[in-house]
């Protein structure tokens, strides 16, 4: 019994046991399309005219934000975003201006208070 545990079943041609060089090829194989995985978000370039375009999810993720401040800031124009056929979109690089502009420093502000 305690030897099933320590097996996995490939095909019916064989077993690959944990301990073989087998199995170590093969976890080293996954390992490495992981690793390959992980790079190909930096590798592919934005599809329409340069620019990536998150969605209402990704931007409440990315911002720790509720859906009504979310749009309270699209009324109020803080965040711009790109409304199609009633999907919402934000450019990215947007984004990332009004995160730098309202950025305030923890040192600039010790140092206005003094």
């Amino acid at each position: 019994m305690a030897d099933d545990k320590e097996r996995t079943r490939i095909d019916d041609s064989g077993i690959i046991i944990c301990d073989s060089p087998e199995y170590r090829a093969l976890i080293a194989g996954l390992r490495e399309m992981t690793a390959l995985a992980d790079r190909i978000p930096a590798l592919v370039k934005p599809a329409l005219m340069g620019e990536r375009y998150l969605t209402t999810e990704q931007i409440l993720t990315h911002l720790h934000i509720s859906r009504r401040t979310l749009q309270n800031y699209r009324d109020k124009g803080i965040i711009p975003y790109i409304h199609i056929g009633g999907i919402i979109l934000y450019p990215e690089s947007a984004i990332n201006e009004v995160l730098e502009k309202n950025y305030y420093s923890v040192l600039s502000i010790h140092k206005d208070q003094d």
